[in-house]
């Protein structure tokens, strides 16, 4: 009975400090101080890993992991604290908004993950479009060259023909 005296004691304790750690955190995340509330709810956290107001802190955390304006902003890191919300504190209040948030960043991570795969298949496609194009280029310069050579090979074959038209008169001007 004592031991749980103490329990509840040092729950007293540390509720205060854990309030101040929020409201410091608050106030940080308003200057858009987002490392700087992210280490004061860690603070909280600490303080209350199992009980509130550490889900409070927790929950906060995630937001700030996804927040758009946080330049250090880890969506992996926002979905794992969204998740262990969901198993550290079952019975917070802020479980179902947590569970919303981390299908949303499900989601977003799996369209991320799809969009990479696209830009990796577009590079792709890309690099055998400018193979093709410069071997269809090869291939263009080949052809106009064959069709020189076939052009000079035709006024040759005329030539040749003029000639031997020539030669075949002369035999039949020398026939009696």
């Amino acid at each position: 009975m004592m031991a749980a005296g103490c329990a509840t004691i040092s729950s007293f304790e540390k509720r205060p400090q854990a309030q101040k750690g929020l409201e410091l955190a608050e106030n940080l995340t308003r200057q858009s101080d987002y490392e700087g509330a992210l280490k004061a709810y860690d603070g909280v956290l600490k303080h209350c890993p199992k009980d509130a107001p550490g889900d409070s802190a927790l929950f906060h955390m995630g937001v700030i992991w996804a927040h758009p304006d946080n330049p250090g902003k880890d969506y992996g890191k926002a979905l794992t604290s969204f998740r262990r919300l969901g198993t550290d504190f079952p019975a917070s209040p802020f479980r179902h908004q947590a569970r919303a948030w981390v299908g949303v960043l499900e989601a977003r991570l799996q369209c991320e993950g799809r969009i990479k795969t696209l830009e990796d298949e577009v590079s792709r496609l890309k690099r055998r479009l400018n193979s093709s194009t410069d071997e269809a280029t090869a291939l263009s310069t080949r052809l106009n060259a064959l069709k020189e050579e076939c052009r000079i090979l035709k006024a040759k074959l005329y030539a040749l023909k003029k000639i031997d038209i020539g030669i075949e008169e002369k035999k039949r001007e020398r026939r009696p």
